[in-house]
């Protein structure tokens, strides 16, 4: 009998040309398509909560309400994922206590989603998922970007359940999804900062949470693991994995992004690559090297597997447009024009719409309908 990772795995061997030379998941249509991001259900694989940090610094009381929201909803947002705290100070609203900083995190994100009148919510389960593309409401994917604020000592004697009793915790108040490292090396894994420094895999502690993450039904995150770290996960985990925001080497050439094998063996459970938007440290993406990205996934694994994890700051983002010395063209865009740009690049690529659909968002929603409870 054949089971679910050999389907997967013989699945993802898709041709890489169809009969006209072309991207099999690309029409050979010249047509445009005449939809806007307001006909996708538009998932953000990785909004940082920079941008709170940044509007409480400068005396906003209720910044996602006032704010934020309103330019969520003219760009088509439908789910943004949002980690809640992890590794770096930055994630915790500047807190450098690892635990007491994600708590903190975590509940200003749920008080400023109560003071939205309901016009924002957070995904906990299969109910919550959208279906239709919705204006009037921005769900929230809770993650947590490095799993340090889980880690619990295994001193001797301890029972060994309680040793994920801080990730079960986290589950309860809403997290769904976590990634199981930043950069560097914790208690789970190693960060792609081992890369060429003796890089491993998983620890035993690792395992225990990769597994109960699967039982308990959330999001197992790789963006950041040393590749070994990668093919462990993806061989151990009943569910798909995703990395929520990277790029693909060649593309960009640095340590931080996916190889092909990477993205092979997140594609062969199931998973998505969400490619993200980068204008720091001297590297720029634009949107049509973010599209090349793309149809390298496609031909690789297919378009099942891709993503989009960050379209960078728009003009209403305090670190972006007119208030950034560096403002790209694409950061001097509203939320709207920026996916409209990226829907009309894929489409002129010739991906139909369906498959535009997956690319944007679809893709995401389908490992959430079978990872979530």
């Amino acid at each position: 009998m054949q089971t679910r990772r050999k389907f997967l795995k013989h699945s993802i061997a898709v041709p890489a040309l169809g009969i006209a030379g072309l991207n099999p998941f690309r029409s050979t249509s010249l047509s445009q398509t005449q939809k806007t991001p307001y006909d996708y259900i538009l998932v953000e694989g990785h909004r940082d909560i920079y941008e709170f940090n940044d509007r409480f610094g400068a005396g906003e009381s209720s910044p996602l309400a006032e704010s934020m929201l309103p330019r969520y909803m003219e760009g088509g947002l439908d789910v943004i994922i949002m980690p809640v705290g992890g590794t770096h100070p930055a994630l915790r609203g500047g807190n450098h206590k690892m635990l007491e900083g994600t708590l903190q995190t975590l509940d200003m994100i749920i008080r400023e989603i109560e003071k939205t009148g309901g016009r924002a919510g957070i995904i906990r389960n299969k109910e919550d998922i959208p279906t239709l593309p919705n204006r009037n409401k921005v769900w929230f994917f809770l993650d947590m970007e490095g799993a340090e604020p889980i880690q619990i000592n295994p001193e001797s004697g301890f029972v060994p359940d309680r040793r994920l009793a801080l990730l079960r915790s986290f589950y309860r108040m809403g997290v769904r999804g976590i990634q199981l490292t930043h950069n560097e090396r914790n208690y789970l894994a190693d960060g792609i900062a081992m890369e060429g420094r003796g890089a491993s895999g998983l620890t035993p502690f690792g395992i225990e949470v990769v597994e109960e993450m699967n039982r308990l039904g959330m999001m197992v995150g790789v963006s950041h693991m040393a590749e070994a770290g990668i093919l462990q996960v993806a061989e151990l985990s009943n569910s798909p994995i995703v990395s929520t925001h990277t790029n693909i080497r060649p593309f960009v050439d640095t340590p931080r992004q996916h190889t092909d094998t990477a993205v092979k063996a997140i594609a062969s459970t199931g998973g998505v690559v969400g490619i993200r938007y980068i204008n720091a440290g001297g590297v720029h993406t634009p949107y049509e090297l973010l599209v090349d990205e793309i149809d390298h996934i496609s031909d690789l694994v297919g378009v099942q597997h891709t993503g989009v994890g960050w379209y960078g700051h728009d003009i209403g983002d305090p670190r972006g447009g007119a208030q950034s010395a560096n403002a790209t063209e694409t950061e001097l865009q509203t939320m709207y024009e920026q996916r409209d740009s990226f829907i009309q690049l894929l489409s002129k690529r010739r991906y139909s719409d369906e498959h535009i659909g997956m690319i944007l968002g679809g893709n995401f929603i389908r490992i959430w309908n079978e990872i979530l409870k």
